[in-house]
């Protein structure tokens, strides 16, 4: 007899125990993979429910401003996500929208399959569209499907048809399009039945098209902006076990492929078979996402997904075609100088995406990979703290984070009420307004991924958050740790922002009296 997790196990054959063991493992709710898979989901994942009752669900995209977006197609709208899973109709009627994709400036495209065309959102409060091309050679797309842009400001687009009326076309072939940076349209693929989901490699070199009608993934090299060599097929999904596809499709930060068949095959970007994901309902798409870009977003048949993962996404892209008429164009030629006007004795200076800081020598700053945030700052604890401060700053773009008071009440809602201490100020920098809230007592610190609503009690912490309005948008510096080196270090964290203390105001929390 052989011991086994406390108990004991049979002297099986070597066949029946093999057996035994996939039956197990095939009623495992968590992820059952390869080694490889461990590297990159995280342990014990499972895909979780966040929306469900959709009719049929496509395209998520991540905005910059914090929050997911997803088409339902046949209910003629777009979801918007917040991070702690509330949803809400974002854009009603949307065109029959199917794939969705921001760039880093926060502008969406779409995908609009029922109105047969290509479009663009660059004001998400305003939502205006505007159409960037709806034909080819004069006569109407067929059905616009999935989109990806590229390093140059450009995006490829697959426009296939799923619909009966065939008679209805005016394309000859189910092509693949390139729409250049200054509106330039052409057609780079047109001997594939029916290509679906499309991605363009970080370097803006390889350009990797789905063919469900075969379950085949192709590659492409990109020989120029709309230009490609000889495609080959680098994987091909099994009859039995991935059925029909693929369909959407994601890069990680590596340049792993996450592509949709009857559950998520991640691939390596040769074709090289890594794992398989299981989700409950047959997957359409996927794309990854929240605050640390860890979480891969997958629509299913009715539902959207999320699985926790150990690797990040891929970045966005800069910027897709169209001018940029916001203010976050300037973004580069204008750095925003977060600094007061006396800088304090043993400084340096650090560079946090646009934002320069000054900061004391002591603190140790390390450039943020993760989505959204600009920058990270380790200040050292005082004598008897055990743990380092941190000191991070966010930019969401224009218009992004949810705006001040949102913020302020979310800072505020990470602390227990019980023992809670607050205080708000406003003033004013040479930057632009800026809110400045102290909080104390019993920190609920956020962990893991968003959409799992995980925290870790923290006794007797501090923060300092400030929210600081400036022509580029809002930048939010959140300053957190053990209650005496927050207060030691506050004054040096105010001054990084050009803080005015006889012109700052105390203000009362709204719904206080």
């Amino acid at each position: 007899m052989t011991r086994h997790l406390g108990g004991f196990l049979p002297r099986w054959s070597l066949g029946g125990l093999v057996a035994a063991l996939f039956a197990v493992a095939s009623l495992l709710p968590q992820i059952v993979s390869a080694t490889e898979l461990k590297e990159l989901v995280a342990p014990e994942a499972k895909a979780t429910k966040i929306v469900g009752d959709c009719a049929f669900t496509e395209g998520p995209a991540w905005s910059p401003q914090g929050f997911l977006l997803f088409s339902d197609i046949p209910n003629e709208r777009v979801v918007k996500v917040l991070p702690d899973g509330t949803s809400s109709d974002f854009l009603k009627p949307s065109g029959k929208a199917n794939g969705l994709a921001f760039d880093a400036l926060g502008r969406l495209y779409l995908c609009r399959g029922g109105a047969r065309n290509m479009a663009r959102i660059d004001n998400l409060e305003t939502k205006d569209l505007t159409v960037l091309t709806a034909e080819f050679e004069g006569q109407p797309l067929n059905s616009p499907n999935d989109l990806a842009l590229d390093p140059v400001g450009g995006l490829y687009f697959t426009d296939p048809y799923y619909g009966n009326d065939r008679g209805s076309l005016k394309q000859s072939v189910m092509g693949v399009y390139y729409l250049a940076a200054d509106g330039k349209v052409t057609r780079v693929i047109d001997k594939l039945e029916r290509p679906n989901g499309i991605l363009v490699s970080a370097d803006g070199k390889s350009l990797y098209v789905a063919e469900p009608n075969r379950r085949e993934l192709y590659l492409y090299p990109i020989t120029a902006p709309g230009q490609v060599g000889e495609g080959k097929v680098i994987f091909r999904g099994d009859e039995k076990e991935d059925g029909g596809g693929p369909d959407g499709m994601a890069f990680d930060i590596r340049g792993n492929l996450y592509a949709t068949y009857g559950s998520i095959v991640v691939l390596s970007s040769a074709g090289e078979l890594i794992g398989r994901i299981p989700v409950p309902e047959r997957p359409a798409n996927c794309k990854f996402g929240g605050a640390d870009n860890k979480t891969l977003y997958v629509t299913a048949r009715t539902s959207l997904y999320a699985i926790p993962m150990l690797v990040e996404g891929a970045a966005l892209m800069k910027q897709g075609p169209g001018a940029v008429k916001t203010a976050q164009a300037t973004r580069a030629k204008t750095p925003v100088v977060l600094t007061g006007a006396e800088e304090p004795a043993k400084t340096k200076s650090v560079q946090a995406g646009d934002v320069k800081l000054e900061i004391p020598e002591a603190w140790e700053f390390k450039e943020s990979t993760r989505q959204f945030r600009a920058g990270e700052i380790a200040v050292p604890p005082v004598e008897g703290d055990k743990e380092a401060g941190e000191l991070v700053v966010f930019f969401f773009g224009q218009g992004g984070g949810g705006g001040v008071q949102a913020n302020v009440e979310r800072w505020v809602g990470q602390f227990e009420e019980k023992g809670r201490t607050l205080k708000l100020a406003k003033g004013k920098s040479k930057q632009g307004d800026y809110t400045l809230v102290e909080l104390g007592g019993t920190y609920k610190k956020p962990v893991g991924p968003p959409f799992a609503m995980m925290s870790k009690t923290m006794l007797d912490w501090s923060m300092l958050g400030a929210i600081v309005e400036t022509p580029n948008g809002n930048y939010f510096l959140k300053f957190d740790g053990p209650k005496k080196t927050i207060a030691a270090s506050a004054e040096a964290f105010k001054k990084s922002f050009g803080y005015d203390p006889a012109a700052e105001k105390e203000v009362k929390p709204e719904g206080k009296e």
